[in-house]
């Protein structure tokens, strides 16, 4: 894993570190009044491939998001169960779309993780549903990646292993590149997410009814090697990459940015449980 290079003097250290500090206004100038209505606001659109997503693209209501970009469904065990069955779904990227795969075996009793006997933070991580036919796959994006000691041999670039896959309507394929990347030029990165472009062009050409989801970065790096500014131009790149193709990008940057809980690079549970209802929406369209 190494380390960075101490570049900053104390007192520059201290300025990085002012943030996640609550401010203080005068609570009589907004009035909020309660309305009888409904709280939320019904959005018809069906969450498909090709949707602009506005700013704001929604908000938080006690808790729950509301999106202005397609009909989010909020699921339980057992419609989450349903969504993900008969599914062989691959996860790539880094620790927080690890989130989601943690998320899953959390929530699905009848999921159960295998021990691979791997470092866990590379992995790669397997998770099987044998009664309803589910297999969850999580792998690293390959280098750059900062972790502990492992094996390089683990550690598969996305479009190497998006190559090997024949996809097909049971398949579903979500991948995230961000974090591990602030430390490079944008050019390297550009690069390495043209390559996965191609790979997945390949892919829907020979299984077009494949889904494949591409979750942007997120909120919450404070640091001189990554801060949000740095993500933002890795999110326009994204974005520019894969506006024209038939996969569902879910920006999950507004919604790490919105709500009220202290900034992390990794989410909370309260965020991480609102985006897998942005997932499943787009698995299983209300």
């Amino acid at each position: 894993m190494g380390s960075y290079r101490n570049r900053l003097t104390k007192e520059e250290k201290a300025l990085m570190e002012e943030t996640n500090k609550g401010i203080r206004g005068n609570e009589n100038i907004i009035k909020i009044l309660h309305s009888p209505g409904n709280k939320t606001i019904d959005v018809p659109e069906k969450c498909r491939p090709g949707l602009h997503t506005p700013v704001p693209a929604g908000f938080f209501l006690d808790d729950v998001w509301t999106s202005f970009v397609c009909n989010i469904r909020h699921f339980t065990l057992q419609t989450t169960t349903k969504c993900l069955k008969d599914k062989h779904i691959y996860m790539m990227g880094d620790s927080t779309m690890r989130q989601w795969f943690e998320f899953f075996v959390k929530t699905i009793p009848t999921l159960k993780q295998m021990n691979l006997h791997v470092q866990y933070n590379a992995g790669p991580l397997m998770a099987v549903d044998v009664e309803n036919n589910i297999d969850l796959h999580w792998r690293a994006h390959g280098f750059p990646f900062r972790t502990l000691k492992t094996a390089v041999a683990s550690l598969h670039y996305i479009s190497n292993e998006i190559d090997d896959l024949a996809g097909g309507p049971h398949t579903i394929i979500m991948l995230n590149l961000g974090p591990h990347f602030t430390t490079y030029p944008l050019d390297f990165f550009t690069l390495r997410v043209l390559r996965i472009r191609k790979a997945l062009l390949a892919l829907l050409q020979r299984a077009p009814d494949t889904t494949v989801i591409i979750k942007t970065v997120n909120t919450g790096y404070k640091d001189i090697f990554g801060s949000d500014w740095y993500s933002l131009q890795l999110n326009r790149v994204l974005r520019w990459a894969f506006q024209d193709m038939d996969v569902y990008i879910l920006d999950v940057w507004q919604m790490t940015a919105c709500h009220y809980s202290k900034e992390n690079i990794h989410p909370g549970p309260i965020i991480i449980k609102n985006e897998i209802d942005v997932l499943l929406s787009f698995i299983c369209p209300a």
